[in-house]
């Protein structure tokens, strides 16, 4: 019981803060926001908003996880990513661009890792989703692994065409890589085994599944 308190208090702690943070940069008060954000960073990872994207994907979530509950872990990758994502809003705000990218770049991998790991999750309401920081990164070329992962994760969701744009920009981030191509392939070869109706649904008709197939098949064979 006493862990299970522990818990919810936490959890209601930190929405609130997000929700503050949340309303300061809708009113633009930055430096408000700022001065939150930080605080909350300090208490999570040890670590100001200056110095957060130093940190490592596997550092960030190293620090989030050691000596806690697993729900409690999932809670505060949420809200890990609801702070770079709004940190990543003021940063742009004040013409840190390549600030900004990074948060939103690590709130990203945070979001995914949660999506990919495991059963089915559900993101909180307060927690930024893989489109919301997509969007934010449509100026930005990503790394990638970045990519690879998009690629799972729309195939995941049944967002088939998502998949196929994230596999293409995979495919130009590392042109002729033989790993990346046989990613393609695979990726194929499965949306070729669903019915038509489920392609559909996913935006990526048969024939256009059997176009990239046949395209990733030439380039494979070209090596």
């Amino acid at each position: 019981m006493i862990r299970q308190d522990y818990l919810l208090e936490w959890i209601k702690r930190y929405i609130r803060w997000v929700a503050e943070i949340i309303g300061l940069v809708k009113t633009r008060d930055y430096e408000g926001a700022i001065r939150r954000i930080d605080l909350a960073l300090r208490t999570l990872l040890e670590v100001g908003s200056d110095s957060v994207t130093d940190l490592s994907d596997g550092e960030i979530l190293a620090r989030l996880t050691i000596g806690e509950h697993g729900q409690l872990v999932h809670e505060k990758c949420m809200v890990m990513a609801a702070l770079l994502k709004q940190l990543g809003i003021v940063s742009a705000a004040q013409q840190r661009l390549d600030l900004s990218r990074d948060c939103f770049l690590k709130a990203l991998h945070l979001i995914l890792g949660l999506k990919l790991s495991g059963p089915p999750t559900e993101l909180a309401e307060f927690a930024p989703s893989v489109e919301e920081l997509v969007e934010a990164l449509k100026p930005y070329e990503l790394p990638p692994r970045t990519y690879g992962a998009m690629v799972i994760y729309y195939e995941q969701a049944g967002k088939f065409a998502k998949a196929e744009d994230a596999l293409f920009a995979l495919l130009e981030a590392v042109p002729g890589h033989a790993e990346a191509v046989e990613m393609g392939i695979a990726f194929y070869g499965r949306l070729l085994e669903l019915g038509d109706e489920a392609l559909i649904a996913g935006g990526l008709p048969r024939a256009e599944a059997e176009g990239g197939l046949a395209e990733l098949r030439r380039a494979g064979r070209s090596k």
